[in-house]
């Protein structure tokens, strides 16, 4: 998409809704957060607010691109690391978004709206989850460029990768209960997986 540019009072308010969008629908959930509330909070009026997103749906993925666009666990590790030290960069990083309190509430208020709003849930996906993914395998590719890695299937190893660090004790957070396993082993656990399977061979 195309960003138009900017004034700086403009950029300020556009940040000031994102950032009182993002708390009401933390607190409130999607459904119950309405418009009017979210202008009392940002400072401006409702129309200000549709100037700058057409409905809630926009705005919830405007949220999400921003979180994901200052996140730490999106760029991509030092390009000297050998493949088990970008991966469990990767790894670390990753984890510690996915387990944040922060994100595990906004991805219950997805599910929770998901089958209503399917809209909703798609920009979730296509900002949060699609994306990450596709930096992930970019970093595996470079990897393999490097002689590193050998992934005839980027994505595939990818999803794999996620899978594997996502597992029990992402679940058990997810449901508000104890991690029940180290983190710190299931991503030495995950490295392990990936380079054994995908490490490249002489």
């Amino acid at each position: 998409m195309v960003q138009t540019a900017r004034s700086p009072r403009s950029a300020a308010k556009r940040e000031a809704i994102l950032d009182a969008a993002q708390g009401l629908f933390l607190e409130a959930g999607y459904a119950a957060a309405g418009m009017d509330t979210m202008a009392a909070r940002a400072g401006v009026s409702k129309a200000t607010i549709y100037a700058h997103f057409k409905g809630k749906d926009e705005l919830f993925a405007a949220v999400m691109q921003r979180r994901c666009e200052a996140s730490y666990a999106f760029q991509a590790p030092d390009g000297g690391l050998d493949a088990r030290s970008a991966l469990t960069v990767i790894a670390q990083r990753l984890t510690a978004l996915m387990m944040s309190p922060e994100a595990l509430a906004l991805y219950r208020v997805v599910v929770a709206e998901a089958f209503r709003a399917p809209d909703l849930a798609r920009a979730f996906y296509e900002t949060g989850p699609a994306q990450g993914k596709a930096n992930i395998a970019a970093v595996l590719k470079a990897l393999e460029r490097k002689g590193e890695l050998a992934v005839p299937d980027p994505a595939r190893a990818t999803d794999q990768f996620i899978g594997m660090l996502r597992a029990e004790c992402y679940h058990r957070i997810l449901l508000g209960l104890p991690a029940g396993r180290d983190l710190t082993a299931t991503i030495a656990d995950t490295v392990d997986t990936m380079l054994k399977t995908y490490g490249a061979r002489e």
